[in-house]
């Protein structure tokens, strides 16, 4: 053998090896190899899993926020019903106070006093006052003056049946008999005098007599 062959043989041999090898191998590679760009099962079904999920989310979430908004109407029409409502009741009740008239219980007031007669000269006289009678008018007289119209106290301060004073006179007059402002009480008619004495005692009752007044009849 010739040296070149002795040097090619080697060659040949490395050669089989190499391809005895790729075929060996190509197989298992194939095998436990992802072709370049594919995706891997189990993940596609995760992402399409996730993708379900999120587009179920979103949904709930729309509808939830659908709700929120219809059931905030409704609080609103509830609100402004309710407001509507007691606006119009209000101004009802006003409208029914306003018309209502206004009544009192109070009994008309009534008196026993007989009506007023004359004397003989054809003055008025006066009925007394309602819760006195003609016993105490006359002790009170007697009292005061001793039944004299034209009576004058020794300081010439008080005058006529009733011991007026001409400040207590004319204050009384002017309130309720004006003609007799300025009448001097001894001047006065005894029905005037009469009068203007009731009416005295209608506004402080026996006060203005101090002294008489423990002396009258009950």
């Amino acid at each position: 053998m010739s040296s070149s062959d002795r040097r090619v043989r080697p060659a040949l041999a490395a050669v089989a090896a190499l391809v005895l090898l790729a075929a060996v191998a190509g197989p298992a590679l194939a095998q436990t190899s992802t072709p370049t760009g594919g995706v891997d099962e189990d993940e596609a079904a995760e992402v399409e899993d996730f993708e379900d999920r999120a587009r179920r989310w979103s949904e709930a979430r729309r509808r939830a926020r659908e709700e929120a908004l219809r059931r905030a109407e409704e609080l609103a029409n509830q609100a402004r019903t309710t407001t509507s409502t007691t606006t119009t009741t209000a101004a009802t009740t006003t409208r029914t106070t306003r018309a209502t008239p206004t009544t009192t219980t109070q009994p008309p007031t009534t008196t026993t006093q007989p009506p007023p007669t004359t004397t003989g000269d054809g003055e008025i006289e006066h009925p007394i006052p309602a819760g006195t009678t003609e016993a105490q008018w006359h002790a009170l007289r007697q009292c005061e003056s001793t039944q004299n119209y034209r009576a004058i106290s020794s300081s010439r301060r008080y005058r006529g049946a009733y011991q007026f004073s001409k400040s207590t006179w004319n204050w009384v007059a002017g309130m309720h008999y004006p003609e007799l402002v300025a009448v001097d009480p001894i001047d006065a008619s005894p029905p005037d005098q009469d009068k203007m004495a009731y009416k005295l005692y209608e506004i402080n009752g026996w006060d203005p007599w101090p002294t008489c007044k423990k002396r009258l009849p009950s």
